[in-house]
C-alpha cells in the first residue's frame, strides 16, 4: 500500500493553515504537542474477537463500527477525541491524531500543515539519531514545523540530549505500529521495542492481526540539515 497526499489535498485538511491554527493548549507553561493524548481521552480496549475476512482470518472488535474503528482493512486503537480535557500525557502518542498528522503531513505540536516550503519538502525531526536519516528510514514520527521545532529543542529535555533533522521530499505509507495477536489464543504478543508496539507492513500477513496504534511512513529523498543554521534562516525570512 502506498499513498501520498496532494498539496490541494492537504489544504483541505484538519488544521491546515489556510482555516486556522487548531487551538492550542499549554501545561503548566508547555506547549502540548497536537499528538499528546489527555487523561480525558481514554477509553476502554474492547473485546477482541476473531472473525473472517477477505484475506483471512484475523481480529476484530466485538462490537465493531466500520471506518471508526478501521482503515484500510487494519484495525485500529480506540482513542477519545477530547482534546484539552484533563491532564497531557507528554511521553505518550493519540493513536488518532497522529494518524491524521501522517496522513496530512501536519505538525506534530501545533497541528498545523507542513506544506508551503519553496522547495515543497518537510521537515522531520527524529530523536537521539546517530549520523543522518537513512533513505527509506521508517517512521511514526509525523513532521514539525520550523518554529515548533525551535520551540522543541528547547523545551524537550529528550531531544537537547540529541536530534537529527532532514527535508524530506516523499512519505509513502509503509504500514503500521501495533499490537500483534497470536493467530490461536487472541493474546497479545509481546515486543521488544520500549513502546511496546511492533512494526509491521501493510504486505506482511501479520497485519490482519494487529491493532494498529501508529502509522508508519518511510523518508525518502532525505537531505539532512543544520537545524540551527535551518531555524536561523527561517526567523531571519521572518523579521
Amino acid at each position: 500500500m502506498s499513498e501520498t497526499m496532494s498539496v490541494a489535498a492537504a489544504s483541505k485538511a484538519p488544521g491546515a493553515k489556510e482555516g486556522g491554527a487548531p487551538r492550542q493548549h499549554y501545561w503548566r507553561g508547555l506547549h502540548v504537542p497536537f499528538i499528546a493524548p489527555w487523561s480525558g481521552e481514554s477509553m476502554p480496549l474492547g473485546t477482541i474477537v476473531r472473525r473472517p475476512g477477505p484475506e483471512g482470518d484475523g481480529i476484530a472488535y466485538a462490537d465493531e463500527y466500520g471506518r471508526a474503528d478501521r482503515r484500510h482493512g487494519v484495525l485500529w486503537l480506540r482513542a477519545g477525541v477530547t482534546r484539552g480535557r484533563g491532564k497531557p500525557f507528554f511521553a505518550e502518542v493519540h493513536a488518532l491524531r497522529q494518524r491524521q498528522a501522517m496522513a496530512h503531513l501536519l505538525c506534530q505540536v501545533c497541528g498545523t500543515s507542513t506544506f508551503g516550503r519553496d522547495d515543497e519538502r518537510h521537515l522531520f525531526l527524529v530523536q537521539g539519531e546517530e549520523g543522518p536519516i537513512a533513505e527509506g528510514e521508517k517512521t511514526t514520527s509525523p513532521p514539525i514545523c520550523e518554529p515548533c521545532a525551535h520551540e522543541s529543542l528547547r523545551s524537550c529535555p529528550h531531544l537537547r540530549k540529541g536530534a537529527t533533522a532532514a527535508l524530506v521530499g516523499y512519505t509513502p505509507y509503509w504500514g503500521v505500529a501495533g499490537i500483534v495477536y497470536d493467530p490461536i489464543t487472541l493474546t497479545p504478543i509481546l515486543s521488544d521495542e520500549r513502546d511496546g508496539l511492533t512494526l509491521v507492513g501493510f504486505d506482511d500477513p501479520l497485519i490482519r492481526w494487529t491493532l494498529a496504534a501508529r502509522s508508519v511512513i518511510t523518508l525518502n529523498e532525505c537531505t539532512t540539515v543544520d537545524l540551527e543554521l535551518e531555524l536561523t534562516t527561517v526567523q531571519r525570512k521572518l523579521s
